[in-house]
């Protein structure tokens, strides 16, 4: 037999063999590209919204450990990534002076300036963000659960990205770019939870 039919043979041989164990493995978390949950994380100047597939806003995600999830991340000033986002997603996310006033409410006021001119200014001189999921209260940069995802104004489709909840804990959804005054607010402590 020459060594080509034999290749083919082990590779037929092989094929098979892996589609019988697809059914036993299936269910095991992290394999066979299963989803346990998906969210929506927008991205906006100065925090995140979180959504559920339906477009209920969430204030934290409570996972089981091994659950797999899929994190759809976006930056709110990106019409063109906007708009291939479900309906649900996209009528959810609270408007411009909604999000100004979440933002007011948590974040200390400025010495000097007013806060809407900042904002203003933000919008136009860093309009671009990024997240990551990392271990609350451990250094910004010591790894986590989803390293930075950048999210551009330029970008045309959301950011999107699977990850294994592997390790118990709580952790923080955070913007690694630079975003104008109120950039060292821009996180969410805990709004991840895995059990």
């Amino acid at each position: 037999m020459s060594p080509t039919v034999q290749r083919r043979k082990f590779l037929t041989a092989l094929g098979a063999g892996i589609t019988s164990l697809a059914g036993c493995v299936r269910n095991l978390p992290g394999s066979g590209g299963g989803v346990d949950r998906t969210i929506y994380i927008g991205a906006y100047h100065w925090g995140f919204v979180i959504f559920d597939e339906s477009g209920e806003e969430l204030e934290r995600v409570s996972l089981q450990r091994n659950d797999v999830l899929r994190v759809v991340s976006f930056n709110t000033l990106s019409s063109q990534a906007m708009q291939s986002l479900p309906s649900s997603i996209r009528e959810a996310i609270p408007d411009h002076e909604a999000l100004e006033e979440r933002n007011e409410e948590r974040i200390p006021p400025p010495a000097d300036g007013d806060f809407h001119e900042l904002l203003e200014e933000a919008n136009e001189q860093y309009p671009d963000h990024s997240i990551a999921i990392m271990p609350s209260g451990q250094v910004h940069m010591a790894g986590g659960m989803m390293h930075p995802v950048a999210l551009p104004q330029s970008a045309t489709r959301p950011a999107v990205r699977q990850l294994s909840a592997t390790r118990r804990g709580d952790y923080t959804l955070s913007c690694l770019t630079y975003c104008g005054y109120g950039h060292p607010y821009m996180e969410i402590d805990g709004g991840i939870i895995v059990t």
